[in-house]
């Protein structure tokens, strides 16, 4: 078969000039169809028919920029590839307007065509690593045999000075060779003598204490432990080092990570299985502790090789020495751990009186410190940085309760109400006096049903019963609270009770559950902004050099700390010409935020059957003036229209004209619940307009509650309709209607997910693929951008026995515009950070690609995976690589597009903060387009961090991007541009984002995923949804992913935004 291609109209991108005559057709199963007209874009001629990615016909391109600005011919029916009718187009149909007026934000506006290129061509002429020769090592299977090497540094951008809060760590002349491991256990000295047993640090067990009564108390220090569960990590460390001393280990030199682990820097104990007796002395000021004896069990398990962080630094190997960096982990840690005055909860260290402030309710937030080793090409570096955590305050229960209560008077607080609030505080330790003047400390368990005066208990030392109140004043202690609860510190069956006037919260608790007033409070305690963050830092460094040099570092491990902030060298990106319908060249400026005024949308949709539902009751919404519902609609419509959407039915003031709205309470009218109302709304759309509903217009009270869990349920998985939720307290509609919000700014961001939810284009790149970089410009071939995600279960979901699926998304881009996407979403097993339906979700990506460009095969691949560790990099590019791999043969077996690997990293410790004026923003961060790819990154692999952003408050987090295969060829400079010029492409802002928009993308379809995956749970009584989610995921690691029960009919258009 063959065809004639017309002529391709002026423009850019693959489209290009006039061209001539299409040439033959291609054989069956081939790539393409017949011949384009030259430069006629990715379309053209007739395809031939067969298997793959052929069959059916590719009709004409027509004119246009981007891609191909024609419209293909029906596509026939066949397999693979094959099959459904030609779409509009790579990057079709959308049309340029005039040059206009209009203007962004922060110093941008419009530029004409010209200038915008111009630009763009500077940028170009001055990067030096735009592209590099690909080097990638694979085996014969195809399987890459290593991470990609950094081929070059960045070029491109302006020099800025900058600061880090990595310190320099120096290993000095006295820094060993080698480290000695050993495995430890401890255990009671009764326990080896036939005693009862209990928890050990190890293998064997520690003692429960020899009464009933005292084995589910707490004296003053460390916690007894249970059966089966492990020493307090204090108490370990005390145990340890009365047995260093007692048996003359190597003095100071032992580094113990609380659990099996010890190290040394030299061999100071034998290495056979040793047992050394050890009595621990009572704790220095506590009356109540008493000596105990312990058995300590050591044998020398491995020697780890410290040498191999040199030869690593050297580039002499490729691959960091994990176990190495493990072993100086711990032998930082351990400096903090045997500190008697810090506070260690997970990767945190915390002194109290520092920087302590309240939370309410009871709460209260310390700041400390975190750290992280980082082995980087300026060597090895401490990265610190604050840490955050909320413990419980010190103070009387009685005042605590009343707090929480909202209540002076606690005596005039209802009973049951005192017992639910004091629910909260289960598992907290309360002090109370017994007899000698001695405190003891136990866990809350609740509250008696009645107060003291009523509570009875049966006293066996008088063989009566009588109330806690009178026991108190029996024993010349008469209680000021009678008529108060007691606070019981025993358990159910067997209950103590304890007036509560007496008992006082233990400080230091850990306080993890908190509710939405203490974490707002928390988020804006923990913001620090550059310049305190700076200091915090610096004062952290004093710190740990501090403790460091206490607990023998530098003397024994031949460790020193440099408290000077590590300056490395930075650029400055250029920032990306953007395009609109109107205008098609728009400035950004400098501060990565712009606006929407006077700016049509790229791909303006039009909006022909919609329908409003409203959960708001009627009576509250439905009138004219302020906070009324047709207020809003106005402004809504009016936002769509300047935007460049057509609307039918468009409400405006002195018109009888709006779309079907349903209500889902009010005046006579009976409640139904909100898949009714959306299902009456989705017919009456249908109705009106003879055609499907495109839109449900959904307005609630408050955006993020269970009725929006609900609203997606039904919209995404049920009707399969987009719904775009307002929240009545930000659009100004109904009784919760806030002073701030509503109006044009508020519309115009509405009109953009709208917009994106119908299939539409909001904003792309000027000058299309001309400038992008590697994957466009002269000779670019069609290419596809990925982004990836796993979410998680947390809290009860996560638990062991629930085995709740971790939720997966996988992300494309269906045109050159960068502006249409495609999504999967899939269940697999829970905690499971690999994606197991990848290929799968990729094959079905891929056809969607073949079908909306034009029966055209992406020949480039550009993966963005979010959420990777760098201990999981093998194993991601190893399975979820050759995934993509796998969905390409599957689709035809000589299928083999360049595919380049990248992953993002959000969830790490590093901040850059300007050293100077000339990089800072006006909050004192570092400037959007901020890039450091020396200093602080990799030896040997192909690194970056990327600030794209402008922060609202506190300190910027840069981006850490990581390319783990490179098969398309990208140097430094190709990677850095393109990837920041994708985060001024985010659709549903007008600001350049954190990360780029692949993996946000992602992240939001997973965490979609979630929110669908706990609506439609609590929308069956059974849970048999869930149920049956939960069932399918018992085969462990190898059970295979399914895609979540989202409609097809939304699988290619941004929903989740």
């Amino acid at each position: 078969m063959s065809g004639r291609g017309r002529g391709g109209g002026a423009g850019s991108g693959y489209g290009g000039g006039g061209g001539g005559a299409g040439g033959a057709g291609s054989r069956p199963g081939s790539a393409y169809g017949g011949g384009g007209g030259g430069g006629g874009g990715y379309g053209g001629g007739g395809g031939g028919r067969g298997g793959g990615f052929d069959g059916g016909r590719g009709g004409g391109g027509g004119r246009g920029g981007g891609f191909d600005g024609g419209r293909g011919g029906g596509g026939g029916r066949g397999g693979g590839f094959d099959g459904g009718r030609g779409g509009g187009g790579y990057g079709g149909g959308g049309r340029g307007g005039g040059g206009g007026g209009g203007g962004g934000g922060g110093g941008g506006g419009v530029v004409s065509p010209q200038e915008g290129a111009a630009r763009l061509e500077g940028v170009h002429r001055g990067a030096q690593t735009i592209k590099a020769p690909v080097n990638v090592e694979v085996n014969a299977d195809g399987r890459p045999t290593a991470i990609t090497r950094r081929p070059n540094y960045g070029t491109v951008g302006k020099a800025v000075n900058l600061l880090t809060n990595y310190f320099k760590l120096q290993m000095l002349p006295s820094f060993p060779r080698a480290a000695y491991h050993y495995d430890v256990s401890i255990k009671s000295a009764d326990a080896t003598s036939g005693g009862r047993g209990g928890a050990t640090r190890g293998v064997r067990a520690y003692p429960v204490p020899p009464t009933t009564e005292m084995a589910s108390m707490t004296i003053s220090g460390e916690p007894a432990a249970s059966e089966g569960e492990d020493l307090p990590p204090r108490l370990a460390n005390r145990i340890l080092s009365a047995c260093a001393k007692e048996n003359k280990w190597p003095q100071g030199a032992w580094r113990y990570d609380g659990r099996k682990n010890l190290f040394l820097p030299s061999q100071g104990i034998p290495p056979e299985v040793r047992d050394w007796k050890v009595t621990v002395p009572p704790r220095q000021g506590d009356r109540n502790d008493r000596p105990k004896s312990f058995v300590v069990t050591t044998k020398m398990v491995n020697v780890v090789d410290l040498s191999n962080l040199q030869t690593y630094l050297a580039r002499q190997q490729q691959v960091a020495p994990r176990d190495a960096m493990q072993v100086l982990d711990i032998v930082i840690r351990h400096a903090f751990a045997v500190d008697p005055l810090c506070s260690v909860v997970g990767r945190g260290f915390f002194y109290p009186g520092d920087g302590v402030s309240s939370l309410s309710g009871g709460a209260e937030l310390w700041s400390g410190l975190q750290q992280s080793f980082k082995l980087v090409d300026s060597g090895l570096m401490l990265n610190l940085d604050s840490a955050f955590a909320a413990f419980m305050s010190e103070r009387p229960l009685p005042d605590l309760l009343a707090e929480m209560c909202n209540a002076r008077d606690l005596s005039r607080v209802d009973i049951n109400r005192l017992r639910s609030t004091a629910r909260s505080l289960s598992g907290f330790k309360v002090a109370y006096p017994i007899k000698g003047g001695h405190l003891r400390k136990k866990a809350l368990l609740g509250l008696s049903e009645a107060g003291a005066s009523s509570t009875k208990f049966f006293n066996e030392k008088e063989n009566k019963e009588m109330t806690v109140a009178d026991y108190f004043k029996a024993t010349g202690r008469p209680l000021r609270f009678p008529t108060l609860p007691c606070a019981n510190v025993g358990d159910r069956r067997r209950p103590v009770y304890i007036p509560l006037e007496l008992c006082n919260v233990v400080a230091g608790q850990r306080r993890m559950k908190l509710d939405a007033k203490q974490s707002a409070n928390m988020i804006a305690a923990a913001k620090e902004d550059p310049g305190v963050k700076h200091q915090s830092v610096l004062k952290q460094a004093a710190r740990v050099a501090e403790t460091l040099n206490k607990a023998g570092t530098e003397s024994c491990w031949g460790l020193k700390l440099n408290t000077e902030m590590l300056r490395p060298n930075g650029r400055v990106l250029p920032a990306p010409v953007l395009a609109y319908g109107d205008p098609q060249a728009f400035d950004v400026g400098s501060n990565g935020s712009w606006n929407l005024r006077n700016v049509k949308f790229v791909d303006p949709r039009k909006l022909e059957s919609w329908a409003v539902v409203v959960l708001i009751p009627r009576e509250a919404v439905d009138f004219d003036g302020e906070a009324s519902l047709w207020d809003f609609l106005i402004d809504m419509c009016d936002g769509m229209a300047k935007c460049g959407m057509t609307v039918v039915d468009p409400v405006r003031r002195n018109s009888e004209v709006s779309p079907p709205v349903e209500f889902q309470s009010g005046r006579n009218q009976q409640t139904r619940g909100i898949e009714a109302t959306m299902r009456a709304a989705a017919d009456a759309a249908q109705r009106k307009y003879r055609k499907p509903a495109q839109l449900l217009l959904v307005v609630l009270p408050e955006p993020l509650t269970d009725d929006y869990k609900e609203v997606k349920r039904v919209s995404d998985m049920e009707l399969g309709i987009p719904s775009q939720v307002v929240a009545g307290s930000k659009a100004k509609v109904g009784p919760r209607a806030g002073n701030k919000g509503g109006g044009p700014q508020y519309c115009a961001n509405v009109a953009m997910k709208i917009n994106n939810k119908l299939g539409g284009v909001n904003v792309a790149l000027s000058g299309g693929l001309r400038y992008l970089p590697v994957l466009g410009g002269q000779g670019a071939v069609p290419f596809m951008v990925m982004g990836a995600d796993v979410t998680h279960p947390t809290g009860a979901a996560a638990r062991a026995d629930v085995r709740d699926p971790s939720v997966a998304a996988v992300v494309a881009s269906l045109d050159h515009t960068l502006g249409r996407w495609g999504s999967r979403v899939l269940l697999q097993t829970g905690r499971q950070e690999v994606i197991t339906g990848m290929a799968t979700a990729t094959k079905e990506l891929l056809l969607e690609f073949y079908r909306s460009n034009r029966n055209a095969k992406p020949q480039r691949l550009v993966m963005y995976r979010d959420g990777v560790s760098e201990g999981q990099f093998d194993q991601v590019l190893a399975e979820e690589y050759m995934a993509i791999r796998k969905a390409c043969s599957e689709l035809e077996p000589n299928y083999r597009p360049a595919i380049t690997f990248i992953v993002v990293q959000k969830r790490h410790n590093t901040r850059l903060l300007p050293a100077d004026n000339a990089g800072s923003d006006s909050k004192g961060n570092v400037l959007p387009g901020t890039v450091v790819d020396k200093g602080i990154v990799s030896p040997d692999a192909f690194d970056f961090y990327l600030n794209s952003h402008a922060g609202l408050q506190g300190t910027n987090k840069p981006a850490h991007y990581h390319v783990l295969i490179d098969e398309i060829g990208f140097g430094a400079d190709g990677v850095q541009l393109l990837t920041y010029w994708l985060c001024y492409l985010y659709q549903r802002t007008t600001k350049s984002v954190s990360y780029c928009p692949p993996a946000y993308y992602a992240d939001r379809a997973a965490f979609r995923g979630r929110t669908l995956l706990a609506a439609a749970s609590s929308a069956s009584d059974t849970a048999s949804e869930a149920g049956s989610v939960r069932a399918g995921q018992q085969g462990g690691a190898s059970a295979p992913a399914r895609f979540a029960g989202i409609s097809p009919q939304l699988s290619n258009v941004l929903y989740f935004m």
